[in-house]
């Protein structure tokens, strides 16, 4: 994670070490992804030891129920198509490129500038780079950057957007993604119509026309494509957001992630 997304640790060498120990004495691994998982047996840990548990969120907080209209009013969304993303605005999250196609759409679609708003919630490493695109578009005006909001107002937030963005972008190593990202399953429990990079476990989980119109990661022109599906067509966005919400409740709330994790230790104490 420190070679992709952070920093470079300082003592590689011997953070391994430590690595190496405690998944030698652990009865089970948990990881969140296939590619932590395949890591690790590469590095010789028994595949099983693994168990593949992506992330999770609680469908009660983070709920299609919410009545955002009082915080659409106030951010001065109402009658507007808003696009929504929330997240640290890190490496991976391709906050830029979502800048990048919010222009495109204006520049090309001239009657989006009267409809269409961008709501992003959060700040980081690629504020910078997102603001000089909107910037150099010609598009400011029309995007709300909230900077970083307390977590129990994120969902209320979430909920004031029509689409919520979840354009990742690939590893700079041609490593596989091995993320799961998190504000993908609260964007689910939303039932919020999604867009979102074909991304390693991001599209194995959301898979194109079923729960969300899927995009080619890194690429402003896919994305506003799919973009422009969604602001196009209510229905289609109702029908994938009600299918995300149901995935998310069933297969993906914390509860269902713990489940899973309980069974699996239980499956290795040993008959009394």
């Amino acid at each position: 994670m420190s070679r992709n997304w952070g920093t470079a640790l300082e003592h590689e060498v011997l953070s391994e070490k430590i690595e190496h120990a405690n998944f030698a004495a652990a009865d089970l691994i948990v990881v969140v992804s296939q590619p932590m998982a395949d890591e690790l047996i590469g590095r010789g840990v028994p595949a099983g030891k693994i168990l593949v548990n992506p992330n999770g969120v609680e469908p009660e907080r983070y709920s299609p129920d919410i009545d955002a209209s009082a915080l659409r009013a106030e951010l001065g969304f109402s009658g507007k198509i808003v696009i929504g993303f929330i997240g640290t605005f890190g490496p991976w999250h391709g906050a830029e490129v979502l800048a990048r196609a919010f222009g495109q759409l204006i520049e090309r679609y001239p009657s989006y500038r009267e409809s269409l708003r961008l709501l992003m919630i959060g700040d980081g490493v690629k504020m910078p780079e997102v603001r000089a695109s909107l910037d150099a578009a010609g598009v400011c005006d029309l995007a709300v950057m909230t900077g970083i909001v307390p977590q129990a107002e994120g969902p209320a937030y979430l909920a004031a957007s029509d689409i919520l963005a979840s354009p990742h972008v690939a590893n700079s190593d041609g490593t596989p993604f091995f993320g799961s990202p998190t504000k993908l399953f609260e964007y689910m429990a939303m039932g919020k119509g999604i867009v979102a990079s074909d991304l390693d476990q991001v599209g194995e989980i959301l898979e194109h026309g079923r729960a969300a119109q899927m995009v080619r990661p890194g690429d402003v022109d896919s994305l506003v494509d799919g973009l422009r599906v969604l602001i196009e067509d209510p229905a289609r966005r109702a029908a994938l957001g009600a299918e995300a919400r149901r995935m998310a409740v069933e297969r993906h709330s914390w509860r269902e992630h713990t489940r899973k994790i309980v069974d699996a230790l239980q499956a290795r104490v040993p008959p009394a």
